[in-house]
């Protein structure tokens, strides 16, 4: 019921802010057809712009990257006992709900009532058929109209002041003046209890005269009707009809005496459109509460080096059969004799699959591609663990293309891989730094420049166990101290490491 009470005071004040522009800029206009139209808008827009809603929300989409991982709290569940609930209503809110429900009672049966009159009249009393309405006649009534039934007192068809009458009513029956009387009895159901509700009727049906008024005097005198109205004053008949004279006579003959305003002055309709907009703003635009910013995805930690690194599942060797059976020679490089190393970087996550395999020094000509291609078909590995736990490892792979002069096609294709190839050492020995402290051999691999090697190979002689410097050169593996451990780097002689 609250959202009721809050929906007729926004509508209340939609209505005064409404009617009080049609006072001070329309009504004083000679536009009725538009006038009429204006008030009649006005009502629809006082029952719909307190039910609109549009969320104004400026702030910035927490989460803009759609799809990308989020993190949210369970939902929470709070039950409350019977016993515990507590649903007590204000006094003064309960006084306001009984009070307009009764009001809106009264008013809707004043309606139904004031239709069963009408009715009651019209199965009651004389008919006769006037150029397509129909004419009641009964010595109660007085001169009025309901859609095209014409109430009069009496039936002359030769005098002159009744074929005027007549004639008045039937331009209201013309207009559908009837509906526009029925829709705003409606809503002055809904909205009993606002003062400017009685102020409006009377513009309404003050518009209605005056369009009929503006109709007559096209073709009868303006003095033969002013007299006629002067003599018909009467206030009776109900809201539900058009009675003849419901209003001051004065105004009306005042408007029939107005200069016809301009056609400039009809711009003057366009403000209507400022004032719907300020109406909407104030009632329909609600503001929207700043959403706090989705908490970013817990990062994934990535290790670089750890007590035990990966292994692919059946040890080096099987690894590098894999990748002698796997690799294609691309046609382009071959054709070009293009030949290198492509350097690629993979992570081994805590289930043992190959992620994010990208090139980080890359040769071209597709040989880039076929080596990201095979690594990521890769079987799984074991992997990796720090302090007893398994962790992602970033792992380094060079992997070098070769072409062998005269072999067949088939014979031409040479795969590098952990281990290295010792015929080829052009570039001189191999320089490492190396120490060992419980249980783990650690340092740092050089080219004999001093520059550090990522993707070089630090290999246990004899096993299928090693692992491979990071990006600057570093590594750790597990292993014994009196084991012989050997780094290798394709295009260097492999050295043995020695503790320092």
């Amino acid at each position: 019921m609250n959202a009721i009470l809050n929906y007729l005071w926004e509508g209340s004040i939609c209505l005064l802010l409404l009617y009080a522009f049609y006072r001070i800029f329309l009504a004083k206009l000679t536009f009725f057809s538009w006038n009429r139209a204006y008030l009649l808008l006005a009502l629809a827009i006082v029952l719909i712009i307190p039910q609109l809603s549009f969320k104004m929300d400026a702030s910035p989409d927490p989460n803009p990257v759609t799809g990308s991982l989020q993190y949210f709290l369970p939902e929470s569940e709070i039950h409350i006992s019977p016993e515990g609930a507590s649903t007590t209503v204000p006094l003064w809110f309960q006084i306001t709900t009984w009070v307009y429900l009764s009001g809106l009672l009264v008013s809707v049966l004043r309606f139904f009532m004031g239709l069963n009159h009408i009715i009651g009249q019209i199965r009651s009393s004389a008919k006769h058929t006037y150029e397509g309405n129909t004419l009641l006649i009964h010595p109660d009534f007085k001169p009025s109209s309901f859609f095209h039934y014409i109430f009069l007192p009496e039936y002359l068809p030769g005098n002159n002041d009744q074929r005027l009458i007549i004639v008045h009513e039937q331009i209201h029956s013309k207009f559908f003046h009837t509906i526009d009387c029925l829709i705003f009895q409606v809503f002055r159901c809904i909205f009993w209890f606002h003062p400017i509700i009685k102020l409006m009727e009377n513009s309404l049906y003050e518009v209605h005269e005056y369009q009929v008024d503006y109709e007559i005097t096209k073709s009868h005198s303006k003095a033969d009707y002013s007299h006629l109205l002067i003599h018909l004053i009467w206030t009776g008949g109900g809201r539900l009809v058009n009675n003849f004279n419901q209003f001051q006579i004065k105004n009306r003959l005042k408007m029939m005496a107005k200069t016809k305003s301009t056609m400039k002055e009809k711009f003057t309709f366009l403000l209507t459109l400022p004032l719907m907009g300020l109406l909407i703003v104030l009632f329909s635009c609600d503001p929207q509460e700043e959403a706090s910013p989705a908490p970013p995805p817990p990062p994934v930690e990535v290790f670089d080096v750890v007590e035990i690194m990966p292994r692919p599942s059946g040890g080096l060797e099987a690894w590098n059969q894999y990748l002698a059976n796997s690799l294609e020679y691309p046609s382009e490089a071959k054709a070009k004799g293009i030949t290198g190393t492509v350097y690629v970087t993979f992570i081994v996550d805590t289930e043992g699959s190959i992620q994010d395999v990208q090139v980080f020094q890359g040769v071209g000509s597709g040989l880039d591609e076929e080596a990201i291609k095979t690594v990521k078909n890769a079987p799984k590995w074991e992997p990796g663990t720090q302090r007893g736990q398994k962790v992602n490892v970033k792992m380094r792979l060079p992997i070098r293309f070769g072409l062998k002069n005269g072999s067949s096609d088939q014979d031409n294709l040479s795969v590098g891989d952990f281990i290295g190839k010792e015929e080829d050492q052009r570039k001189g020995e191999l320089k490492v730094d190396a120490s060992y402290a419980k249980g783990l051999w650690s340092g740092t691999v050089q080219d004999p420049k001093g520059h550090t090697l990522p993707g070089a190979t630090i290999v246990i002689a004899g096993t299928s166990t090693g692992t491979v410097s990071d990006i600057n050169g570093r590594f750790i593996i597990n292993a014994g101290k009196s084991e012989n451990l050997y780094a290798h780097f394709g295009g260097y002689k492999s050295v043995k490491l020695i503790d320092k």
